[in-house]
């Protein structure tokens, strides 16, 4: 039990994970509150905001009018709103030298409908220097914490005490936006592992932290994403210029990432909890595509972990799926069963596509994501064209690797804040 934990550790935040262990998640304390829902979600082509009654209370909500009638913090009162618009920001208690604000904003889901997502915006001290241009902004995807609103980052307490190793960048005077993903914290499922989703909400993420006033954020912005967060990260970087044209994308790291979506689940079959992570793919799948079923492919095993998924954290479900085994848990393998395999390859699909510089870091003893499954990965990016900077730590594992590499990340995020060229035409694996 003891390795099975330590290796969810890895996967879910790795060295971000600072005081609250991801168990805190299942017990429902991990927010400010605890949202009631009280109808069902609408058609996927429909916004979520109007239809789906949804109470949220710490993010500023109960500060704001809502169409010039009394605050409000159901989520139902609120309009439609454009991909990035800042609904609400509340102020949270940090260390000294970070400011914080827990924020909801627009974005936009799996079937191009409006979602309302949330996420926290991080600032250095009001009286450190402002460039001309805005405090650089990075936006950060965080890796595999579960489905149930209650493991997302914005709603763990102590406040960011789920991106801890994230906070280097802020003290170095970056801004840095801090996505839940969609329907993680917010209304509406968690379409885990869906690429394109996840890419607008981190791009959305960093046009809510623009408007946020006291952050004094610019319109450069460099994308970084952990694990999970490195498949939203590099997928995002991809799609920014047709998305999101208001931004200054200069580049995309990834550290320890989720890239090849079903070669990393392939791999992660291996590990004695590893069958769940192929269940949540096929949930958070079937969130952002209906026409996928995977009660078709469940076994009573399968049901029983699913509705766990739904109602407690990742560490909860690793541990129940501890020796289970796809045959256990599904009737057939969804890597292998169409449509689960198309729709697991597009992810892929979506993270390859040329974007602008991207820098990976992998560890070399990583036993979740496989160094050489991230080798394959690189070597195919570097083939889709654009530069491509890759660092292997040898003696790294999955958690160990977000220390190990951040001088590295450091020095290549100040690179393209700093305008220098990324090199072009190579994969450079120094």
């Amino acid at each position: 039990m003891a390795r099975s934990r330590h290796r969810l550790l890895g996967l879910a935040l790795g060295a971000l994970v600072l005081a609250a262990p991801l168990g805190a998640c299942s017990r429902g304390s991990a927010g400010p509150t605890e949202p009631r829902r009280t109808e069902a979600a609408p058609a996927p082509t429909r916004s979520l905001a109007p239809a789906l009654s949804y109470h949220l209370a710490g993010y500023g909500l109960e500060d704001r009018a809502t169409d010039g009638g009394p605050a409000s913090d159901d989520l139902a009162d609120l309009a439609a709103g454009e991909p990035g618009e800042l609904v609400s920001s509340a102020p949270v208690t940090t260390p000294d030298d970070i400011r914080a604000w827990r924020v909801v904003y627009h974005s936009r889901g799996p079937q191009n409908e409006d979602r309302l997502v949330t996420g926290l915006v991080l600032a250095p001290p009001a009286d450190s220097p402002v460039p001309s241009g805005g405090r650089p902004l990075v936006s950060f995807g965080h890796g595999t914490t579960g489905i149930n609103d209650a493991c997302a980052p914005s709603r763990a307490e102590p406040p960011l005490s789920m991106i801890g190793g994230t906070l280097r960048l802020v003290r170095d005077g970056y801004v840095l936006a801090v996505t839940d993903y969609t329907g993680l914290g917010g209304p509406g499922e968690h379409p885990i592992y869906e690429a394109d989703s996840a890419a607008k909400a981190l791009l959305d993420a960093a046009r809510a932290a623009r408007s946020l006033r006291p952050a004094q954020a610019g319109e450069d912005v460099v994308l970084w994403g952990y694990s999970q967060g490195g498949q939203a990260a590099l997928a995002a970087g991809a799609i920014a210029a047709d998305y999101a044209p208001d931004l200054r994308v200069l580049g995309s790291a990834a550290t320890a990432p989720l890239l090849d979506l079903p070669a990393s689940l392939h791999d992660m079959r291996t590990l004695p909890d590893g069958v769940a992570y192929l269940l949540l793919a096929v949930t958070g799948l079937a969130a952002a595509d209906p026409a996928l079923a995977p009660d078709a492919i469940l076994t009573a095993t399968g049901r029983r972990l699913t509705a766990m998924a739904h109602n407690r954290c990742a560490g909860d479900l690793l541990l129940a799926s501890t020796g289970e085994s796809v045959t256990s848990v599904f009737t057939r393998d969804p890597l292998r069963t169409e449509p689960f395999a198309s729709a697991l390859e597009r992810q892929w699909q979506y993270v390859q596509a040329p974007g602008p510089p991207r820098l990976v870091l992998q560890g070399g003893l990583d036993t979740v994501i496989h160094q050489a499954t991230t080798d394959r990965a690189v070597s195919a990016l570097c083939a889709a064209g654009g530069s491509v900077e890759y660092h292997r730590y040898g003696l790294a594992n999955h958690g160990t690797v977000i220390d190990a590499s951040v001088d590295d990340l450091s020095r290549w995020v100040a690179a393209r804040f700093a305008g220098t060229a990324a090199p072009t035409g190579i994969c450079a694996t120094p």
